[in-house]
């Protein structure tokens, strides 16, 4: 659970209650330096026939997009060495035209902008396995090879839940070795019929670099049924990538080709969804209009999940179980200060004087009430929505947290919600309340859900009895983490994965 020190102002969020042969590639990058790998243990080696959310994957490597069931023209656009300055332009612009793409990442970039990586997840695009360092896998050992492809699957793992399924060598360089350790990591071997030559420009937006980018994609491209189209997202600006893609882009929809990623997805699919839940939920908790939270009163959750106390030191906190502050006004040194939900719609904090110290800012909103929601959220809100909110709501469980029935995680977009319902059923719900994954713990009405502090994350029945574990005990300190990909995942403190819905 992270501490917000301060919250925005007038957030809009729903209101809501409770993813061969050895080959020398003619089509090289140029292989500059790039950052020495950082110190760190490689998780261990995935075996082969280790469990993976990944389909099987073909023998060798591959070259052509992957059809459809039409039989129509596909193309695959593919982005090496991110992230990088240009990614969030970059998905701007594939999500302004609902393209998808499978952006090929570097370890070492990855820990450098990993807010992008997990834009790239949360936004439904495909993200592989393109070495921790960029070597030619051809010059390494086993292990080296091993290394430099575990390291990214663990990155990967703790930023987005999720494990890569395909793997671009470096250079498009790779030998039998390469081909064996991939697939033993359920990761399909990728390279491209289409070279933009996009790095060339080294940085450079003139409007040759963008010129030659477009005619290498259309000449390259518009022959062939299938083409994979390589780019580049470098840890330099990209100016001129940027601004050949929508013109990329639209000459392959004119001539009839259905983009595709490197999976046969067709379009942007975010697991959780994107449209906000159909119908609004009942606050938890209440302070209705007039009402009053005196120094040292609180309001609370049924179980104490999350607590709103107004101290007596003048600061007004909210609370996790584990007496983690998730969010706090900042008054503290204000004594005997006392927070009022004013009949305007302002939520306000005064101190023992009546000098207003803090407020919501939700005045000429009479009738609004302040809400403590069962994902950790504080909210004022009236019969048109949400008019502020501490923005707190909680994606994850540290050891010693528990869900009662009928208390929830939501996912960082708020997409995602993780249901502890009050038939026994621990469920994961998209946006538009599809089931996404459950416990079948069903019928064990009562039931509760506990992160213990060996590092299980187990269900219980009303009397005690575990029905239900991700078997990750001896892990003390292990937490459990709602992730925008739709997956569960327990991660031990140094952030290596144990358990995943995956």
């Amino acid at each position: 659970m992270k501490v917000v020190v301060a919250a925005g102002l007038g957030v809009l969020l729903a209101l809501v209650g409770v993813v061969g042969t050895g080959f020398h590639s003619a089509w090289a990058i140029p292989r500059g330096p790039l950052p020495s790998a950082r110190s760190r243990t490689p998780s261990a080696s995935p075996a082969a026939g280790a469990p993976s959310s990944c389909p099987v994957p073909p023998s060798g490597p591959q070259f052509h997009a992957p059809g459809i069931s039409s039989g129509g023209k596909t193309v695959a656009l593919t982005f090496d060495d991110g992230p990088g300055p240009s990614t969030q332009a970059i998905l701007s612009i594939l999500e302004s035209f609902q393209v998808p793409a499978t952006f090929f990442n570097i370890g070492v970039h990855e820990t450098k902008w990993p807010g992008d990586v997990r834009a790239e997840a949360t936004d439904g695009f495909l993200i592989g396995n393109h070495t921790w360092n960029h070597p030619d896998m051809t010059t390494l050992s086993s292990a080296g090879q091993a290394a430099e492809m575990d390291q990214v699957i663990q990155e990967q793992e703790s930023l987005t839940g999720t494990s890569p399924c395909v793997f671009r060598p470096p250079y498009g360089d790779y030998d039998p070795t390469t081909l064996s350790l991939a697939s033993q990591r359920h990761m399909a071997v990728w390279m491209w019929t289409v070279d933009t030559e996009d790095w060339e420009a080294e940085g450079s937006g003139s409007s040759y670099w963008v010129n030659r980018i477009i005619s290498l994609a259309e000449s390259e491209g518009g022959v062939l049924s299938h083409p994979v189209v390589l780019m580049h997202n470098q840890a330099i600006p990209m100016p001129a990538t940027v601004a050949a893609l929508p013109i990329i882009i639209r000459y392959f929809q004119s001539h009839g080709y259905t983009f595709i990623d490197l999976l046969g997805r067709t379009g942007l699919s975010a697991p959780c969804g994107s449209a906000p839940r159909p119908s609004p939920r009942p606050p938890s908790a209440v302070l209705e209009p007039g009402r009053q939270l005196r120094p040292g009163a609180s309001m609370q959750l049924p179980g104490r999940q999350f607590r709103l106390v107004m101290q007596l030191d003048g600061n007004l906190v909210l609370y996790s179980a584990s007496e983690q502050a998730l969010w706090m006004s900042g008054t503290r040194g204000v004594a005997d200060a006392w927070a009022s939900m004013q009949r305007d719609g302002n939520f306000v904090v005064y101190s023992r004087t009546g000098r207003a110290v803090w407020a919501s800012g939700t005045a000429k909103h009479p009738g609004a009430q302040l809400a403590l929601q069962a994902n950790g959220n504080v909210v004022v809100y009236d019969s048109k929505g949400v008019l502020w909110s501490t923005a707190s709501k909680d994606s994850r469980l540290l050891a010693g947290e528990r869900l009662e029935p009928g208390w929830y995680l939501e996912s960082p977009s708020g997409l995602c919600r993780l249901l502890m319902q009050r038939d026994g059923n621990l469920v994961l719900y998209s946006a538009s309340d599809q089931a996404l994954w459950a416990s079948s713990t069903r019928g064990v009405a009562g039931a509760w859900a506990s992160m213990q502090r060996d590092g299980n994350f187990v269900i219980y029945s009303r009397t005690g009895r575990a029905v239900w574990a991700t078997g990750t005990a001896q892990h003390p300190g292990a937490q459990l983490t709602l992730t925008d990909s739709a997956q569960l995942v327990v991660t031990s403190p140094s952030g290596a994965m144990l358990w995943s819905t995956g």
